[in-house]
């Protein structure tokens, strides 16, 4: 299974355009046709890089953001995990790589035979799963089959315990038969072998 960071996907700031009415000698125009005022050359050059700038601040934040998401599952998954966490780029405005999602894989499968290191495992499936600061849906989907499964093992460590209780018990009862029996044939034994020795007297 997956255990995946949240799907939400970074969106790309979009330019802003504000439109200022147009002056007439220091006055807006009293008419209602508001004309746009053209900006310097050098002033509209910046507007794109201010909105770059921007875009670039929030991919970064997003980049760390996945990034210790997926350390966190990583950490806490120990041996479980499948490898290292994978990630999800997109290209920003600076021509840098940041990652906007991203996944560790870990063994989510019981331990055939072994109810108890079944339990342990699913438990530490769950602890992984939940281990960000902020679990995904798909982080609590993981962490709800987990449970799951740790409620599987612990219902066969108790009928295990109850059979073992039973066969505990049975076997008290069959050694005590045999002992009846052995006691009754050795004192049947005693009784023949002293009539024996009557006979030979």
């Amino acid at each position: 299974m997956i255990i995946q960071s949240s799907s939400q996907t970074l969106h790309p700031l979009q330019p802003r355009h504000d439109v200022n009415p147009a002056r007439n000698n220091g006055h807006a125009e009293t008419d209602n046709h508001a004309q746009e005022i053209t900006q310097p050359e050098s002033t509209t050059k910046q507007q794109p890089n201010l909105a770059e700038q921007r875009q670039i601040s929030e991919l970064r934040s997003r980049d760390q953001e996945v990034r210790a998401h997926e350390l966190a599952h990583l950490a806490a998954a120990s041996g479980l995990s499948k490898g290292g966490p994978t990630f999800e780029f997109v290209l920003g405005p600076d021509g840098q790589r940041y990652a906007v999602g991203g996944e560790v894989q870990i063994d989510t499968s019981g331990v055939s035979g072994d109810p108890e290191a079944t339990l342990q495992k699913a438990q530490q499936i769950q602890q992984a799963a939940l281990a960000p600061a902020q679990p995904s849906a798909q982080d609590r989907s993981v962490a709800v089959a987990a449970a799951a499964m740790a409620a599987e093992a612990r219902a066969e460590i108790a009928s295990q315990t109850t059979l073992d209780n039973d066969d505990e018990t049975s076997v008290q009862r069959i050694t005590a038969k045999v002992n009846d029996t052995y006691n009754a044939i050795s004192e049947a034994d005693t009784q023949r072998t002293s009539s024996l020795i009557d006979l030979v007297v």
